[in-house]
């Protein structure tokens, strides 16, 4: 049998694991990335001594071999527990989320505590008579969910600006997962259920650089700024070329780069339809203005999701409640990560840091916070970020996963932008794992991890 000789395109979590599970199995496999950094979406940028998360990255799981993982690179003592304490910021009131009855009938008032529940009430009677086979856009499903009021206060806006789509526009499938039904239990019963997940206390990307340290003293060291231009599969293996001209050949490929991308650069050319089905795939991009402000403001979450018009960022992180290392020993002022949400090409992505300070500054004025004791100022933008869930994408995805498969059988997609999917960093890697045990003849279908509908985040592993 001939040596096996995989190349890796991305460095990200699926890129890493894979390239970790073929070490393991005595393969030594070439990994490309187009960025100065590995992890992905996953990684800290650093200028200094400050430190951001581009995503806020929970780790969590409910695979034994991810959370195994995630303990082998990282020691006992740089891993903390952090407690999820969320909010929706509504009228000037911070909403705990998921949400929870008791908060929606006592803090918003009366009478719109009355109109929610009559609204949710009225959805709950029109969700019998529909046939539980009909597709949903998110719409639907949010009114039909939480009530029309409910949806319209909490989840219109915040999907339209974070999603930059109409909600009737979008498919459903991701809610499910996403997003919990509200909590109507006494309130007794929260504390136990409490989510509190695990995080690394230098940010997400500390894993992912131990990971590519640990993949280094096998001999496997990630090519960083090496964007890869071309794609070829010439029947006996395949050739990838780099923005600065370098090739690579190998057995079989794993790819974490956006599907769409993959199949522009595919040789020989896939077929004019498959071409214009990759087409429509679409991401939305985000960029993370890290912000360190002098006075400490009391703000005890670590996210709070703006639906608002009065606001154009869509969620902001509170780097404090993720880890006080990620900004400067002894800073005792506020840390925040405002997150804005827009397409890879558009008007907010190529904009200037002059106009997407502006935006900033009016952004935590209408948070009550007053921008004169600016200490530091971070901008990371973050392309290909999210695969957006229009209603022909799963249909789309599976028409070229199949042409694919039939055509480019040492060819394996990977992660959360090489399968197209809304997945968090132990889907991906759990992708990467079953890829790899395909490479080598097992029976193992990465398409099949994350197909549940139940909800994301039941039976999880955090120990």
């Amino acid at each position: 049998m001939a040596a096996r000789n995989p190349v890796i395109i991305g460095a990200g979590p699926a890129g890493l694991t894979a390239a970790l599970d073929l070490v393991k199995r005595g393969v030594t496999p070439r990994i490309y990335e187009g960025s100065s950094q590995v992890g992905g979406l996953a990684c800290t940028p650093i200028v200094g001594d400050w430190r951001v998360d581009p995503g806020g990255h929970r780790f969590f799981t409910s695979h034994e071999e991810i959370l195994d993982l995630w303990k082998s690179l990282l020691p006992n003592d740089q891993w903390i527990a952090v407690p999820r304490n969320s909010a929706m910021l509504v009228n000037g009131h911070y909403v705990p989320y998921p949400l929870r009855g008791r908060d929606l009938l006592r803090q918003l008032g009366f009478r719109s505590g009355l109109r929610g529940v009559g609204s949710l009430a009225r959805s709950r009677i029109r969700r019998g008579w529909r046939a539980v086979d009909k597709p949903q856009t998110f719409r639907e499903w949010g009114i039909e969910e939480f009530g029309r009021h409910w949806y319209r206060l909490f989840f219109d806006g915040y999907v339209r600006k974070t999603w930059l789509s109409d909600p009737d526009h979008l498919a459903s499938d991701w809610a499910n997962q996403r997003i919990k039904p509200i909590d109507w239990r006494h309130p007794r019963h929260w504390a136990a259920d409490q989510d509190v997940f695990r995080y690394p206390r230098l940010g997400p990307g500390q894993l992912w650089e131990a990971a590519a340290g640990a993949l280094t003293a096998e001999g496997v060291v990630p090519a960083l700024n090496s964007p890869v231009v071309g794609i070829r599969d010439d029947g006996t293996g395949w050739t990838i070329e780099l923005k600065d001209g370098e090739t690579a050949s190998g057995d079989a490929l794993f790819s974490s780069m956006p599907l769409q991308l993959l199949v522009n650069m595919l040789k020989p050319e896939p077929p004019k339809h498959i071409r214009a089905i990759a087409a429509t795939l679409r991401h939305r991009s985000v960029i993370t203005v890290a912000v360190a402000l002098r006075k400490r403001y009391d703000m005890p979450f670590n996210w709070v999701y703006t639906p608002g018009p009065e606001f154009r960022v869509g969620r902001i992180q509170n780097y404090g409640r993720w880890s006080p290392a990620l900004a400067p020993k002894g800073f005792t002022g506020t840390h925040l990560g405002l997150e804005y949400y827009t397409l890879p090409h558009d008007d907010l992505w190529v904009a200037g840091d002059e106009s997407l300070g502006a935006i900033v500054e009016s952004d935590l004025r209408a948070l009550g916070i007053d921008d004169c004791g600016l200490e530091h100022v971070m901008i990371v933008r973050s392309q290909y970020a999210y695969p957006i869930y229009d209603p022909g994408r799963e249909r789309n995805v599976i028409r070229i996963r199949d042409y694919l498969r039939q055509n480019h059988p040492t060819l394996h997609p990977i992660g959360r932008n090489g399968m197209h999917r809304y997945d968090n960093q132990d889907h991906a890697m759990l992708s990467a794992l079953h890829s790899v045990a395909r490479y080598f003849g097992e029976n193992a279908d990465p398409w099949q991890v994350n197909t549940d509908l139940g909800y994301h985040e039941s039976r999880l592993l955090r120990n």
